[in-house]
């Protein structure tokens, strides 16, 4: 908590400063890192903070088109078979991620 009492967000203005500034690629990998953070709990400040800021990067890449493309990009990566056991890891969370939310927002 700030001296107002509100949440601490340093990750999620961090990268709020960075969105425009970085390309798709770039945004996608800082969305999947805060993806780990959430999932490991590792927290570099608080959980909501990395909630929040993977909330920002992921409507900015729905926004930009970037997540559907990422998602058959992942879905054709794994179908080919010749991915590394982390790199299988990190599609699959995508992949899971990508369906629970579009569930959420669809349903």
């Amino acid at each position: 908590m700030d001296t107002t009492g509100e949440p601490e967000l340093a990750v999620y203005h961090r990268h709020l400063t960075q969105l425009l500034k970085g390309d798709d690629r770039e945004n996608f990998q800082a969305l999947m890192v805060q993806a780990r953070h959430i999932t490991t709990r590792s927290y570099e400040t608080s959980l909501y903070d990395h909630q929040q800021t993977f909330r920002l990067l992921w409507h900015h890449l729905e926004h930009t088109g970037h997540l559907r493309r990422a998602h058959h990009d992942a879905r054709d990566r794994l179908a080919t078979g010749q991915v590394t056991g982390e790199e299988a890891e990190k599609l699959e969370l995508f992949l899971t991620l990508y369906a629970r939310i579009r569930a959420g927002t669809t349903g």
